[in-house]
């Protein structure tokens, strides 16, 4: 039995750790799926911040960037970080429409703009094919913190070297990450070229030399203009400019932007009114360093589209709520382990009291058996040795009489015991309690006792103390607790030295208390707490030495509560083994 339900165990175990290690996978999935989606609305709102920017420049016309008239620059924009416009001629003089912000910083970087290698109709080409700074497709995000589980992991790895044309849509968060507007149209957008129509009389300023032919100048002229392209000038100031291109040579406009003031524009528009207590975006030029993940939190790389493909944005996510945490799965399953292991252990207590009662039962039908043969071999030898005439002493023939009547007592009582305990285990018996004194009961009963123990070799003694209160009971039934116990002295006590027992009623508070005790070997200590129990024997039936059913104190026991009462046994001081009933007052 303890096999088959160690076997049964371990077949839940096993589909149970199972299901909570997929719940811990699934709550992890779900919580890296619920970051790196907030991430993605983050990063979002910042391409559109860029792409609103970048939109707005890519609208001004070529003749904006003409000193001599500056119609359409009145005024630098509001934004803050917006230091300084600057257009390169051909022949590389630099010249402002208007004054900068900070001179200096555009001057320095208009400098190194102008050092730089100039880009021509080949170079889209080249740096088509050319290896990016970056190991990222540009307005994509990656996951800087390792997730919990070794398949995410690699799962991360594999998207951290996904090819810049991402494939399509497998799950929630690609679905998500299409849809990021902000860096796809400006992406489209960069892969154009716009073509713009110039009339003749409103040529680029010093850049772009005017034909001298009379009706070729009445002639539109078109000019190629290329996208905005970005460049880090220095740690700080990037430059966006376009090339524009037409027959008289080639132009570079553009402006200058503080990197830092962008920053905190996009910090601002990305986070400013959310609620994302605790998330830290931050700015870099180039791949940058990976700080260590952060215990608990998420960490997200984005690299911007074109033309801030030069620059990437770190995001910090504290754990966000919502949703099932590991945690609520570890209560269910150590709920579900603590009522599985106690289903298991009623099961098992269930089958073992089952088993073991059947063993009782098994017992007791041994101990009938047993009990009935030996009176019932008496009572037939010597009736048989009666109706034959084989007695001829009349003292021997009364011996044989008084021995078939004390035999068929002793059937009569062992048959009272198992019907009396049949009836109150279905219920069925009704007791008839009378209130008055039990001393005088007692000394009555203890009367039909004595002749019992007598012939079994032993001296009954009765004390009743004088002046009992009055209590609950049924004659037959305290006569048959009695009868059992004194019974039960004489079986357990044979082999003592002093044959006496002892019946003793005397007052116990508000009640009385009634004893029976004799000086026996007395009862083990590990068998105490199970003498009441039904069909209990201290013997096995292979080597037991002495007679009974088991349900001499159990049946007493019973009868004794019926009458509101309560008995225990105890080892007596001085050596023998006392039961004692209390009866409480009527």
């Amino acid at each position: 039995m303890r096999l088959a339900l160690a076997a049964l165990a371990a077949a839940l175990v096993l589909p149970s750790a199972l299901l909570v290690d997929r719940a811990l996978r699934g709550v992890a999935a779900e919580e890296t799926a619920r970051h790196r989606a907030v991430a993605e609305r983050v990063f979002d709102e910042a391409e559109r911040a860029l792409s609103e920017l970048v939109e707005r420049e890519e609208a001004r016309p070529v003749e904006a960037w003409d000193a001599a008239d500056p119609a359409h620059l009145a005024a630098l924009p509001d934004d803050a970080f917006v230091l300084g416009y600057f257009q390169i001629g051909s022949d590389g003089r630099v010249t402002t429409p208007l004054p900068a912000r900070d001179a200096a910083a555009v001057d320095a970087a208009t400098r190194w703009l102008a050092t730089a290698p100039r880009r021509d109709a080949g170079d889209a080409a080249r740096e088509a094919t050319r290896e990016p700074a970056i190991a990222q497709a540009p307005g994509t995000t990656v996951l800087m913190a390792p997730p919990p589980f070794p398949s995410l992991v690699d799962a991360e790895k594999d998207q951290a070297v996904a090819p810049a044309a991402p494939p399509a849509p497998r799950s929630a968060y690609d679905a998500l990450s299409s849809l990021n507007r902000g860096a796809e149209e400006r992406q489209q957008r960069q892969r154009k070229l716009v073509e713009k129509e110039a009339k003749a009389e409103a040529p680029a300023a010093g850049a772009l030399a005017a034909p001298t032919d009379t009706e070729e100048s009445t002639r539109p002229t078109r000019i190629a203009v290329d996208p905005l392209v970005g460049r880090f000038a220095d740690a700080r100031h990037l430059l966006l400019y376009r090339s524009v291109f037409a027959a008289g040579g080639a132009l570079r406009q553009g402006l200058v932007l503080d990197a830092d003031a962008l920053a905190d524009h996009l910090r601002e528009r990305a986070l400013g009114e959310s609620r994302l207590t605790g998330a830290a975006l931050s700015f870099a030029s180039g791949a940058g360093e990976s700080p260590p993940p952060d215990e608990g939190a998420h960490r997200y790389r984005h690299r911007f589209a074109e033309p801030f493909d030069a620059w990437t944005a770190s995001l910090r996510l504290p754990p966000l709520d919502g949703g099932s945490g590991a945690g609520t799965i570890w209560a269910l399953a150590a709920l579900l382990a603590l009522l599985g292991g106690l289903g298991l252990f009623a099961v098992y207590r269930m089958i073992a009291v089952t088993l073991a009662f059947a063993e009782r039962r098994s017992n007791f039908v041994a101990a009938v058996t047993h009990e009935l043969k030996t009176p019932l071999t008496a009572i037939r030898m010597y009736g048989e040795m009666l109706r034959d005439d084989l007695v001829a002493d009349p003292a021997k023939r009364r011996t044989y009489y008084a021995t078939i009547t004390a035999e068929s007592e002793r059937l009569g009582r062992l048959i009272d015991n198992v019907l009396e305990f049949s009836r109150l285990e279905r219920g069925t018996h009704e007791m008839h309690l009378a209130v008055g004194e039990v001393g005088p009961l007692v000394e009555e009963l203890a009367g039909l006792l004595r002749p019992h123990a007598e012939r079994a070799g032993f001296a009954l003694h009765v004390e009743v103390e004088p002046d009992l209160p009055t209590v609950r009971f049924e004659r037959d039934a305290l006569l048959q607790v009695l009868w059992n116990l004194v019974d039960n002295a004489v079986k357990y006590a044979a082999r003592a030295s002093a044959r006496d027992i002892a019946i003793e009623c005397r007052r116990a508070g508000d009640g009385v208390r009634l004893a029976v005790r004799d000086h026996g070997p007395g009862v083990a200590t590990r068998q105490l707490a199970r003498i009441f129990e039904p069909f209990h024997r201290g013997e096995t039936e292979l080597v037991r030495t002495t007679q009974g059913t088991g349900l001499g104190l159990a049946l007493a026991k019973s009868l004794v509560e019926r009458m509101g009462g309560a008995v225990a046994g105890a080892n007596a001081a001085g050596g023998g083994f006392e039961v004692s009933i209390a009866l409480p007052r009527a």
